[in-house]
């Protein structure tokens, strides 16, 4: 289980520093109007492909990391309330269905 935990970090690690480059470069290096711009030979729109992609993989990656330390989890983090750790694991993974599965709204 060593190697799945130190795997599973070094991707937790690697996936949230692209995903945070990728997110500042794409705000503040594609100027709006300014006609076709790439960074690296690759076009805003191919960056945002990499970027939700890294970020399926990240989550993938956190799911993996709480299964491997549920133990931890449920003995200190919760301090033995098992109830307690499935809690903050439930409103987290709501948040993420809430933003990911909300809907696009034309703003007036």
């Amino acid at each position: 289980m060593n190697v799945v935990r130190r795997i599973t970090d070094t991707v937790l690690f690697l996936s949230f520093c692209f995903l945070a480059g990728t997110g500042i470069m794409m705000k503040f290096s594609f100027v709006k109007g300014m006609g076709p711009q790439s960074v690296l030979g690759f076009g805003k729109g191919s960056w945002e492909v990499f970027h939700l992609w890294v970020g399926v993989l990240m989550l993938a990656a956190v799911l993996v990391h709480l299964f491997v330390n549920r133990i931890w989890i449920f003995k200190v983090a919760a301090k033995d309330k098992p109830w307690a750790a499935i809690a903050v694991i439930a409103i987290g993974l709501f948040l993420v269905a809430l933003l990911a599965l909300s809907p696009t709204v034309v703003a007036k």
